[in-house]
């Protein structure tokens, strides 16, 4: 009996040391895939930080990122430069051209024109600077107006008057007052120029549509 005491006092330790390693056995079974893992990532570190320098020396990745990374800043922070111009105008607002001088003659302005255009366009003219074709009442101012006008033909403000009574027609100056003939001789009529024309103290019927000079008259009195 005594003896059956003992035997059983050293297998009770027994089994507990047994239970305890297979315990520990258990443990570390499922310890080992972790710890392999973890040495395996730490090489990886380890040969990545020995070796990197070599394979890339200092400086350049960090030197190339940073450059790449300023110009996609700069190039996503700034819009696309657009520059818009308002559409040039082809229309050109009308500045009558100023008379170079005008002459005074008794008390009134004349000018002389250089240029040529129509008996219409001609009194247009001369109407944008307060004017009008010149009227001729007397002998003084054809004198004026022929010394002017000896090497030219130039628009005058007279223009054909046509009637049903041919015996009726006659030439009107633009203010309705019809030309003496004693004035000045007028050149025979001729249809489609209703228009006249004076030169070195003569007239002569002119076309409408024919571009001559003109003379401006601008009465102060």
């Amino acid at each position: 009996m005594a003896q059956d005491t003992l035997d059983h006092c050293h297998w009770v330790p027994l089994k507990l040391y047994r239970i305890s390693f297979r315990l520990a056995a258990m443990a570390w079974q499922h310890m080992v895939p972790g710890v392999t893992l973890l040495l395996v990532k730490l090489m990886g570190t380890s040969l990545f930080l020995v070796f990197i320098p070599h394979i890339f020396p200092r400086g350049n990745i960090t030197f190339v990122y940073e450059k790449n990374w300023t110009e996609l800043q700069t190039t996503q922070s700034l819009p696309e430069a657009t520059t818009t111009f308002p559409a040039a105008s082809t229309r050109k607002a009308k500045i009558p051209s100023k008379p170079a001088s005008w002459e005074g003659f008794a008390g009134n302005d004349y000018w002389f024109s250089e240029d040529v255009d129509s008996w219409l366009k001609s009194r247009m003219k001369c109407q944008e600077w307060n004017s009008d074709l010149v009227i001729i009442t007397d002998r003084q101012e054809l004198e004026f107006v022929s010394n002017k006008t000896r090497t030219a033909d130039y628009f005058i403000g007279l223009t054909y008057s046509e009637a049903d009574d041919r015996r009726l027609d006659r030439w009107l100056w633009n203010d309705q007052q019809e030309l003496e003939r004693s004035l000045f001789p007028m050149g025979a009529y001729v249809k489609g120029k209703e228009c006249a024309t004076i030169r070195g103290g003569k007239g002569k019927p002119a076309s409408c549509y024919q571009k001559h000079h003109w003379i401006c008259e601008k009465r102060n009195r």
